[in-house]
């Protein structure tokens, strides 16, 4: 193919770069001189720089060409052809000589300049400088075009790109996998020289370095980077994408300060995200300044969108294993509850007549001294057996309640009456908090909710050893009462607590690990929920949730 003075080969177009320096070549023929520069237009840096030249030094080919500046400069501004003699200078091709300058154009568009040289002075005539603004319109026309040819091929490299790690998502490769293929294609797209994921840690509010390529170990090293202390923090806040021209330019945030140390100049962040929350961001980041197109972030929001998607089927899988895993247990513990109460039931009968047999044996009998707190031992010991049975009896009878207007406070003293022996000689002080009388009335049953908040009493004075402050409290919460008791003992781990009410599971030596399962059956007959707060050696509180008479649909709190 050939122009009106220049001659271009299809096999230019698929390569810009190449394009430009058939042009350079082209003009250094047609001119005869000794400097050619094709330069390029940086909008988002607002200066030239150079795409391809001959005979320019190596430091005005890497240097950057300001507007305005100079002849080159002069008619990027003006968009006009010119011709001058010039002196030495850092804004001239060389040391002295003649230039000719003519502002290269994509149509309407100026996309940059084409500037030749010499030593020599008055050595361009007059009318050449319209010459070299028709040629460098026709090299205009030429790059545009190849610019869509180089689009349109990474266009089809960016939707194999996507359909590659998409088959890679539904061919369900682990997680870890996929992170790490959508961290490589962003690196090799954007042509990148660092591509890393964060994930967000929601219980910390930070954001955890989870792949990285092309940065150095002490970058891969980082310590999590907290969401308030980072522009990557707004990203996975806000779900939206962030660009930074210059990164060097713009304000340091603890992210920022990291990647420069790695020989960065652009940033590109966009996040992570499912329907309902951000999960992360993927930061590309590249040697040299540059401006992301479009077109690049919404290839890069792809790849997250992929890399979001793989997150959210690990965390379904994991839900539902969980889930799995908790109806297998409950399961278990179901039919455990179910044989435990036929035993009861086939043990209590002959119990019973053990009972009845021993009062009849020992009735009118002597004894003496250490025989007697045997004998009285083996009729404690009988009566514990029948409390245990009663126990495991009345878990797994369904029988309805006794309904009624209770007041809480009144339970609550109750409660503490019933115990105050108990308290006392285990050396604990009770503290009651009540409401006015009748003012946290609930709709129950009576006996059911003192047996509950007295098994929460007892719970907590077997974990005051050492004796202390016990606090028994009944209060209004909006449409809800609660019945608190609060210890000072040793506390228990968040795994601990949460098994807390697990019918059959003790951590109490000689505990049968079902006064805290009814506890929770009494609560739940009565529409209410149970919460615990407990820490490590800062003692525990268990608080019983019931809606308030008249309020039935309160509680989910």
């Amino acid at each position: 193919m050939s122009g009106e003075h220049l001659e271009i080969f299809p096999d230019d177009l698929p390569d810009a770069k190449r394009l430009a320096r058939r042009v350079v070549a082209a003009l250094r023929r047609r001119f005869r001189v000794e400097r050619v520069a094709l330069f390029l237009l940086n909008p988002n840096l607002g200066d030239l720089e150079v795409e391809a030249a001959e005979g320019l030094t190596a430091a005005k080919r890497q240097r950057r060409w300001g507007l305005g500046q100079g002849l080159v400069g002069w008619v990027a501004i003006r968009g006009l052809a010119a011709r001058a003699d010039v002196k030495k200078s850092r804004n001239a091709l060389g040391s002295g000589g003649s230039e000719m300058a003519a502002p290269l154009i994509d149509g309407d568009k100026l996309i940059g300049v084409l500037a030749v040289g010499t030593r020599r002075k008055n050595f361009f005539r007059e009318g050449q400088e319209k010459e070299l603004a028709t040629m460098a319109r026709e090299a205009g026309g030429w790059m545009g075009l190849a610019w869509q040819v180089a689009g349109t091929r990474e266009e089809g490299q960016r939707s194999a790109a996507l359909a590659e790690v998409g088959a890679a998502v539904g061919a369900e490769e682990t997680v870890p996998a996929i992170l790490q293929r959508v961290a490589r294609e962003s690196l090799r797209l954007c042509g990148a020289k660092v591509a890393s994921i964060f994930l967000l840690d929601p219980q910390k509010q930070e954001l955890r370095l989870e792949v990285c390529l092309g940065a150095s170990l002490k970058y891969r090293q980082q310590e999590p980077i907290p969401v308030r202390e980072s522009a990557l923090g707004y990203v996975v806040g806000r779900r939206r994408p962030f660009t930074l021209a210059r990164v060097e330019e713009s304000a340091l945030d603890l992210h920022t300060d990291r990647i420069l140390r790695e020989g960065v100049a652009s940033l590109a962040a966009v996040p992570l995200v499912d329907p309902h929350e951000g999960l992360g961001v993927l930061v590309v980041a590249t040697r040299l300044p540059r401006r992301f197109p479009d077109a690049e972030i919404r290839l890069l929001t792809g790849l997250a969108g992929l890399a979001a998607a793989a997150l959210g089927r690990a965390r379904l899988a994991s839900r539902l294993d969980q889930t799995e895993e908790e109806l297998r247990k409950r399961e278990r513990l179901s039919s455990l509850g179910m044989l435990a109460a036929e035993v009861a039931h086939e043990v209590r009968n002959p119990l019973a007549v053990v009972r009845m047999l021993w009062h009849t044996a020992i009735r009118g009998l002597t004894v003496a001294g250490p025989q007697t707190r045997d004998l009285q031992l083996i009729e404690a010991k009988l009566g514990q057996m029948n409390t245990i049975l009663d126990r495991i009896l009345n878990l797994a009878r369904s029988a309805d309640p006794n309904m009624q207007e209770v007041d809480a406070a009144e339970v609550v003293a109750e409660v503490a009456l019933l115990t105050r022996t108990k308290l006392a000689s285990a050396r604990i002080r009770a503290v009651l908090k009540l409401p006015p009388a009748s003012t946290a009335r609930v709709h129950g049953d009576r006996s059911l909710l003192e047996q509950a908040f007295l098994n929460l009493v007892l719970n907590g004075v077997e974990a005051m050893k050492g004796g202390g402050e016990l606090r028994m409290e009944a209060r209004v919460a909006g449409a809800n009462v609660i019945l608190a008791v609060e210890d000072q003992g040793s506390g228990m781990e968040k795994e601990v607590a949460v098994q807390m009410f697990e019918p059959f599971l003790t951590h109490r030596p000689g505990g049968t690990g079902l006064g805290l399962a009814l506890v929770r059956r009494t609560v739940e007959v009565h529409g209410g929920k149970v919460q615990v707060r407990s820490k490590p050696r800062k003692g525990t509180r268990v608080e019983i949730h019931l809606p308030k008479s008249g309020s039935a649909a309160a509680v989910p709190l």
